[in-house]
């Protein structure tokens, strides 16, 4: 005899698989697959879109996970113009996954706020837009 164990690798029907631990086994493996994806896909729901985070000076309203800012004077938010028929999130939030080549859809916020710096904008970031939802 060679003393290596003829029973390795494990299979099932062997003397140290039983063919209801196998089965047991491989549903366990497939359950926490499941949970990690739906885990994964859990998160874009909620935060803003990960891709600007760290390299935009952005802020990230969390109640309706769009990014607003100081622009030109005046505060923007993003919006949903044709990242609407992907976005399956909840009502009134932005898409957290669509971009245009690394750019936003964004708006003009309604209430003529003037800015110098983003968190001039922290009471007008839930304000309608006051045209329509653009790229750039």
């Amino acid at each position: 005899s060679s003393g290596i164990n003829a029973e390795w690798p494990l299979r099932p029907g062997s003397q140290y698989l039983s063919s209801n631990s196998w089965k047991m086994f491989r549903i366990c493996v497939l359950l926490v697959t499941v949970l990690a994806v739906a885990c994964v896909s859990g998160f874009q729901y909620d935060t803003c879109n990960r891709l600007f985070a760290y390299w935009k000076p952005w802020t990230c309203n969390e109640d309706n996970l769009c990014w607003y800012g100081c622009q030109e004077g005046y505060c923007w938010s993003q919006c949903n113009g044709a990242g609407t028929i992907e976005w399956d999130g909840p009502a009134g939030t932005c898409n957290t996954q669509y971009h245009l080549n690394t750019n936003i859809e964004w708006c003009w916020l309604n209430g003529g706020k003037l800015c110098s710096s983003n968190s001039d904008c922290d009471s007008a970031r839930d304000n309608t837009c006051s045209g329509p939802c653009s790229v750039g």
